[in-house]
């Protein structure tokens, strides 16, 4: 099969690269077996000769650069099984790409976000739920309060332009290996270093996220059978709470790591957001659990495998520790911040 993949170098983009030229055998995943064709369209700025060694590149790739927002000229004259798109943000640019592919590319596939869904909806969430809405739907600048519904209006250029011919995917939080994000990696690296570390009491909060992997193996096992429909990409495939998750790091780390609960009401008067706290929602938000509620069995009877949670945690730390020792992380508490709250708490 002969895939474009719109993005392909960094995180998701980078795994779905690697699942569509690899085949695992079990014995060795580093030794390139190519599996399909890819063409990576990006701009040519990360990664592009392959230096973090992370993709293989020498067998069955095509680099064209160019740029998503006015130049698509490397793409002309090109023809495809299956595009994968990772980097579509904007409903603009993602109309631009479809049109321009829908003659010679037969099947596309978005990956967009579980955000897209209305966050004031309340009950058990499926595909059909309710979506998000912009008041503004000619705003381009991405923020919290933006990104679903810019995502939402992406998804039905996707739709309008191809039709049958589509599959959409909506993960939910993205962890694993490569996650530039440090949303789940704070958590785990924190665990790992012990001692005593600030968590909010509400620690029965329901917690999904996918590995990269899997979703990466899953969205290359959807273009090959060109399996069209819309799909949430979540995961794990057992009940894990924010509490059980921290328990699982202790346990896979041997960490003495002393959990100190702080209220509701001092996380408000510290005013600590979800970029301190990230994957959290606060006391107020229990109404929306459900965001990470969602059921798994319709993606894994659409073929969507889980590996194990210590696997990605596991893999998680390998990444974390392969970081610089300058390397500053874009998520959590800093040594001083949480030293600080200690002590208020402490008071308390």
């Amino acid at each position: 099969m002969n895939i474009l993949i719109l993005g392909g170098t960094q995180f998701v983009g980078k795994h779905i690269t690697k699942a569509a030229l690899k085949k695992f055998d079990g014995a060795d995943e580093d030794v390139c077996r190519p599996r399909h064709s890819v063409t990576l369209f990006n701009r040519g700025k990360t990664n592009r000769n392959g230096a973090d060694g992370g993709v293989c590149r020498p067998q069955g790739v095509t680099q064209l650069i160019g740029d998503r927002d006015g130049d698509l000229d490397a793409l002309n004259d090109k023809s495809f099984d299956v595009v994968i798109d990772v980097c579509g943000y904007l409903p603009r640019v993602v109309r631009e790409s479809a049109e321009l592919l829908k003659d010679s590319v037969s099947h596309y596939i978005f990956i967009s976000t579980v955000s897209v869904y209305d966050f004031n909806y309340t009950n058990p969430i499926d595909i059909d739920s309710p979506l998000a809405t912009l008041e503004d739907e000619e705003v381009e600048e991405i923020t919290g309060e933006t990104y679903g519904g810019l995502k939402v209006l992406c998804e039905d250029e996707v739709l309008e332009i191809y039709g049958d011919n589509c599959t959409i995917i909506r993960p939910g939080y993205i962890v694993g290996p490569d996650d530039h994000t440090d949303r789940f990696g704070y958590w785990v690296k924190r665990v790992a270093q012990g001692g005593e570390m600030i968590v909010p009491d509400n620690d029965d909060q329901p917690m999904q996220f996918i590995d990269v992997r899997d979703l990466a193996e899953w969205t290359i096992s959807l273009a090959e059978k060109k399996q069209a429909g819309i799909y949430n990409a979540i995961g794990p495939d057992e009940p894990v709470t924010f509490k059980s998750l921290l328990t699982k790091i202790i346990t896979l780390f041997k960490s003495n790591a002393e959990l100190v609960k702080v209220s509701e009401q001092f996380i408000d008067d510290e005013e600590l957001t979800i970029k301190e706290l990230p994957m959290l929602f606060s006391h107020k938000d229990k109404d929306h659990y459900n965001l990470m509620q969602i059921d798994v069995i319709p993606s894994v009877a659409a073929g969507l495998n889980h590996r194990a949670i210590d696997d990605t945690i596991q893999d998680s730390f390998d990444y974390i520790k392969s970081l610089p020792t300058d390397y500053e992380f874009k998520a959590g508490l800093t040594v001083g911040r949480e030293k600080e709250l200690l002590d208020k708490w402490r008071e308390q």
